[in-house]
């Protein structure tokens, strides 16, 4: 097994994990991806990709937990974040993201990128507490929130039970891109692009996040 499938396979495993014990079963099959980024854990995308048939180049539905969809959501994970943190905390990120997820099929979403209520409550359901300077004391909600798991909350009682071990946990340091005099850089909510050299960090002002670099 190659370091690329045993990552992948890892992350799957943990996802399908966390579905049963945190969510009942009630998320969806999605894209699970490794995205290089500097300043998020990982994000979530909602509707992210159409599933096209290579034969005709049209869409074409598939079947995910009994119903026919063409689209399908992406869950990200940064494996430049890896790095000095624990697999528990990896974790965690991932059950950040699912939450999100959660909220995108079966809540109310806030109509811009952000972290509402209803979403801070399910994050504190599973057991991570929400909070926007990821210590105790910060504000649960925001555009930019993240979070701390609770100790002996449900999270950390099922992570003892998922027993994965992320490969490249604590080894992976980010190697930066020189030389390219125009770069772009696309936001992960809104999709909107903008274009610098290579150094920047921009953030989109409409949903408050740090854009990609493509």
């Amino acid at each position: 097994m190659t370091i690329t499938s045993k990552t992948y396979e890892d992350i799957q495993t943990a996802y399908n994990h966390f579905n049963s014990e945190l969510f009942n079963n009630t998320l969806p099959e999605v894209l699970l991806t490794l995205v290089p980024h500097k300043s998020a854990y990982g994000y979530f995308r909602h509707e992210a990709f159409t599933v096209t048939d290579k034969a005709t180049g049209k869409t074409k539905k598939i079947n995910i937990m009994g119903k026919s969809k063409d689209i399908i959501h992406e869950l990200a994970l940064n494996p430049f974040s890896f790095g000095g943190r624990t697999d528990d905390q990896i974790m965690s990120t991932l059950v950040h993201e699912m939450v999100h997820l959660w909220q995108s099929l079966h809540g109310t979403p806030p109509k811009k990128a952000g972290h509402n209520r209803e979403w801070a409550d399910k994050m504190k359901s599973v057991g991570l507490q929400p909070s926007t300077t990821g210590q105790p004391g910060g504000k649960e909600t925001g555009r930019r929130c993240s979070h701390y798991i609770i100790e002996n909350g449900l999270f950390a009682k099922s992570a003892k039970r998922c027993k994965i071990k992320f490969t490249f946990s604590g080894t992976l340091a980010v190697k930066e891109k020189k030389g390219s005099k125009r770069t772009k850089y696309t936001c992960p909510m809104c999709e909107k692009n903008a274009y610098g050299t290579d150094d920047l960090n921009i953030q989109c002002a409409d949903c408050d996040e740090l854009m990609q670099r493509q």
